[in-house]
């Protein structure tokens, strides 16, 4: 949820004794010290004295972008490959477009991609300054790429994005053939344009078009299908206790799915009275639930299903970008293999590099991917808007946007982790305190009235440590009391013994 913690960025070594995602142990009443983060590469091999990068075009997108792909490859002293698994520090940087780095489990070492609408040369510098390595350059000529450079893709069951590559400087007009070959024109546009979204398509339908630019032929495109209705969801699904869940696929990490025990889950969720859990499986554009990952994570679900505990899917977003929004979709459409759906999408909507911050729209990003989602999904879908918290960060509608995020929400979520914001330790009763001025400050500025959620904390983030079984019991009190639809809170890998015996021991 905040940058310490999200996809195992900041990892430690396998000898460092995970807190592992089992049944409860013991309860206990002093709150374990957490351990350090090791610093300096972590290597699987020798450690790096040289690097290669393999640079490669992605094509081009519905947002009307040409992608290119540069992955960072480290060189052992002997000449052989190694492999960096937590704990480096490379700069992308070039003046040609945005660039935006990529978790090292996408492709296995440290990447990013650069995105631009312009045609022609390209140049990427890569600065590796953990190993200390230099910079080395990465060059490509956009003209050269070949692949369709008019495209069409289906968001979702109400939206068909189309793009277009190069930039249209003068007019573009978009036109939709309907089932009986009639054209409608959906869209005129004038001066500077790449891409259009049309939502005005249904679920399970075929869709063709014809897009005509002032400086280029007629391109046809289709048939497009949109997809089906999404599962049925309700608001009712984010009500009472729950807790975040996440996972990678780095064996190095504690929270590796491998270590993970869906039974021993599934019984600790049952006897702490959980009503859903919010699973992430999505970083940006990477999908977390990869093949090797998803017997482990389905049985999970089933398991918690089972017991009728429901799971939201959570996602991380970094980019309003078509491929972004897409992980978005996915997950909302997710089931396992026996058929269990998702019982509905919390979006990690949160400002910085790790999150939308780094996207080229700035804090703009931030409502614009849930306005897409919102038209992609349509209106009944349930999506819980996790969002920084305006009380405890001393935020204002001028500095986050959370009545554009409210509009299109179903339920918000202040990250409401009241020990890591901050300077001492709190008790249960000034915990009462921060959570009603959070969800009082939180409903004023989302300007509607919207359920609210509260996102509470077990982990030990901050200079505060590990809240205490009063605390847990104190914000639980208090979010009830004040009419919150529930509280969720953060995380599974760092909730102990005695907080997990907090949380059963209150009804909700």
């Amino acid at each position: 949820m905040l940058p310490p913690l999200l996809l195992g960025m900041l990892l430690w070594l396998a000898a460092t004794a995970p807190t592992s995602a089992t049944a409860a142990s013991p309860s206990a009443t002093a709150a374990p010290t957490p351990a350090p983060t090791l610093t300096g590469p972590v290597y699987f091999g020798e450690p790096a004295v040289r690097v290669r990068l393999d640079a490669r075009p992605l094509g081009f997108d519905p947002d009307g972008n040409a992608r290119w792909l540069v992955v960072t490859k480290f060189f052992d002293a002997a000449g052989k490959p190694t492999r960096i698994m937590a704990n480096s520090d490379v700069d992308y940087l070039s003046h040609d477009g945005y660039v935006q780095w990529q978790t090292r489990l996408r492709y296995g070492q440290p990447a990013a991609i650069l995105k631009t609408r312009r045609d022609g040369p390209l140049v990427m510098t890569i600065r590796v300054n953990v190993p200390r390595l230099g910079k080395v350059s990465a060059r490509t000529d956009t003209r050269t790429w070949r692949g369709q450079r008019v495209v069409a893709q289906a968001l979702g069951p109400h939206a068909i994005q189309l793009g277009w590559f190069p930039q249209e400087r003068v007019t573009a007009r978009v036109v939709r053939i309907d089932g009986r070959g009639q054209l409608r024109t959906l869209e005129v546009i004038a001066g500077p344009s790449s891409t259009y979204r049309d939502t005005s398509v249904q679920p399970g339908k075929h869709y063709r078009y014809v897009l005509y630019r002032a400086d280029h032929g007629p391109v046809n495109l289709g048939p497009i299908a949109t997809l089906a209705t999404p599962p049925v969801t309700t608001v009712s699904n984010a009500a009472g206790k729950a807790m975040w869940l996440f996972f990678t696929t780095n064996p190095i990490d504690p929270i590796y799915y491998k270590h993970y025990d869906p039974n021993a889950i599934v019984a600790q969720a049952v006897r702490a009275g959980l009503h859903y859990v919010e699973l992430r499986t999505a970083y940006g554009a990477y999908w977390e639930v990869t093949p090797e990952a998803k017997p482990t994570i389905d049985a999970i679900i089933d398991g918690l299903a089972a017991h009728g505990i429901g799971t939201i899917g959570w996602t991380v977003p970094r980019d309003t970008s078509f491929e972004d929004l897409q992980q978005s979709v996915r997950t909302a459409y997710y089931r396992t293999a026996h058929g269990t759906p998702l019982t509905g999408l919390a979006i990690d909507v949160e400002r910085g590099d790790e999150f939308m911050g780094g996207a080229p729209q700035g804090p703009s990003a931030l409502w614009q991917y849930m306005e897409s989602l919102r038209a992609a999904l349509g209106p009944a879908y349930l999506l819980v808007a996790t969002v920084e918290d305006p009380y405890l960060e001393h935020l204002t509608q001028r500095l986050y946007p959370y009545a554009q995020i409210a509009r299109y929400s179903s339920v918000l979520q202040p990250m409401a982790y009241w020990r890591m914001m901050r300077r001492k330790p709190t008790n249960p009763a000034q915990v009462d305190l921060l959570l009603r001025a959070s969800y009082a400050k939180l409903a004023y500025v989302a300007r509607r009235s919207i359920p609210i959620s509260i996102g509470g904390q077990t982990t030990a983030e901050g200079r505060n440590g590990y809240p205490p079984a009063d605390e847990i019991t104190a914000s639980l009190t208090t979010s009830k009391a004040v009419g919150a639809l529930g509280e969720c809170f953060f995380a599974w890998d760092g909730t102990q013994p005695y907080q997990w015996d907090a949380l059963a021991g209150y009804r909700w």
